[in-house]
């Protein structure tokens, strides 16, 4: 775990001797890959100060996302379980190669950031949400949008709009917000009022509510149709 205490001492200024966690309490690095195909490549910040992004060195998850806000939702998956028992993790969130990590702000990273890296790097599996039959599969955004004229948008049904309301945000503000570790889920449409959710380090962003929120609505505004108000929940 050389390495995770090395990322400790450039991000957060705390010598690698200073961690207080001793050397037997803390497996090698290699033997930890011997266990396991996945590794962390980088460990980067995010805006928001309480989340880092752990970037994995291939995917893990076949398609979309998965959010994790309590041990409850984890329940029967021994990674995250493992993750949400480390005291002070409060979401976990995972998208195409990377997870996103958000603790208390009463919990430094240093006490922390150790341990997380070890179970990553232990227990990471492949989520394979393709396999869920359930699932139906999206039609992609361009084909969405090259059929959406923007004068049709307030007369369109409701489940038009959210097709074209996630067509839109898949093009224009996920991957931003997937490149600071996190998302945004379209939760419902009334009238004129689009409910989101922000998802892992958006979750907690103090920019999410301001400026981020500012920023989406005015991108919709501008795109679909100028009395739409962004409500974040």
């Amino acid at each position: 775990m050389r390495k995770f205490r090395n990322w400790l001492e450039e991000w957060f200024g705390i010598p690698a001797n200073n961690i207080g966690t001793s050397s037997s309490s803390i497996k090698k690095l290699s033997d930890s890959n011997k266990l396991s195909e996945y590794h962390v490549l980088r460990v980067q910040p995010t805006p928001n100060p309480n989340a880092f992004q752990f970037v994995i060195n291939k995917p893990i998850i076949s398609a979309g996302t998965k959010t994790f806000q309590n041990i409850e939702d984890a329940k029967g998956d021994t990674f995250i379980e493992a993750l949400f028992q480390v005291y002070g993790v409060e979401n976990i969130y995972i998208k195409e190669n990377f997870i996103s990590i958000t603790k208390s702000e009463t919990i430094g990273w240093h006490t922390i950031f150790d341990k997380i890296g070890e179970i990553i790097e232990e227990k990471t599996h492949y989520y394979d949400l393709l396999l869920d039959e359930k699932k139906v599969t999206k039609e992609k955004p361009e084909t969405i949008l090259d059929k959406f004229h923007k004068e049709d948008f307030p007369n369109c049904s409701v489940e038009e709009k959210k097709l074209i309301v996630e067509a839109m945000l898949d093009q224009g503000i996920r991957p931003a917000l997937s490149n600071d570790g996190g998302g945004v889920d379209l939760l419902e449409i009334e009238g004129n009022v689009i409910k989101l959710h922000y998802q892992g380090a958006c979750g907690t962003c103090p920019s999410s509510t301001t400026g981020t929120l500012s920023y989406i609505e005015t991108f919709l505004k501008d795109t679909l149709h100028s009395d739409l108000t962004v409500k974040a929940q």
